[in-house]
């Protein structure tokens, strides 16, 4: 590995992401931009490599030199999650709370540890009563990496018109998508963009809310 592009790609690799679509997505990149740097289409600057290195768990240094640090390390599971968004009426995805303010997304600490790149969701209002209550918080991980895979899964989805959801998809035709819930009719025959499955839920009052993180850019 000779190049700062590589070790880009063996960075995001040993911190979890099995791909730069994950990774892009979990922290907000824009996904182009990010593959044009792990693809060395692009050059890594300091303020870029110092902001990789923070959120996969190496040095700038050693992404930029291959000196110092020799390896991003997979860190350990946290207890500590990005809370990135909110699920009122109709399990409607308030998208204006997903994009990332500029003092940074808040934390949440859970009471058990969650894989890499997981992300949160909270409940808001009584309309997901009785599968969730007000005050509860979603975790969600593991983006699909094929429309197909999501059939059957409990998941965050994104529409191609960009409407954002929690739902239980239902595969009805190729590339073609039935969006059910409990509490509101089913929105049938769309098309989904990404979706990300719901790796369980935490009660309201078993989570508790941390310092808003700085933002990964």
């Amino acid at each position: 590995m000779d190049q700062p592009h590589d070790r880009l790609a063996t960075a995001r690799r040993n911190a979890g992401f099995d791909n730069a679509t994950d990774a892009a997505r979990t922290f907000g990149w824009n996904e182009n931009t990010y593959r044009s740097h792990e693809n060395g289409e692009r050059g890594l600057r300091l303020p870029i490599a110092e902001r990789y290195a923070k959120a996969f768990h190496t040095s700038a240094a050693w992404l930029l030199t291959g000196e110092g640090e020799t390896e991003a390390r997979r860190p350990e599971p946290k207890n500590i999650v990005r809370l990135v968004g909110r699920i009122g009426v109709g399990a409607v995805i308030d998208s204006d709370f997903e994009q990332e303010p500029p003092e940074g997304f808040a934390e949440i600490e859970i009471p058990y540890p969650v894989p890499k790149g997981a992300v949160a969701f909270e409940i808001v209002g009584d309309s997901m009563w009785p599968r969730y209550d007000p005050g509860d918080i979603v975790i969600c991980w593991k983006v699909a990496q094929t429309r197909t895979e999501a059939d059957g899964w409990e998941a965050a989805v994104r529409l191609t018109d960009g409407r954002r959801y929690l739902k239980t998809i239902r595969r009805v035709a190729k590339d073609r998508f039935d969006l059910v819930s409990h509490n509101a009719s089913p929105i049938l025959n769309v098309q989904i963009e990404w979706a990300c499955k719901v790796f369980g839920n935490i009660r309201a009052g078993e989570w508790t809310l941390l310092e808003r993180a700085r933002p990964a850019r």
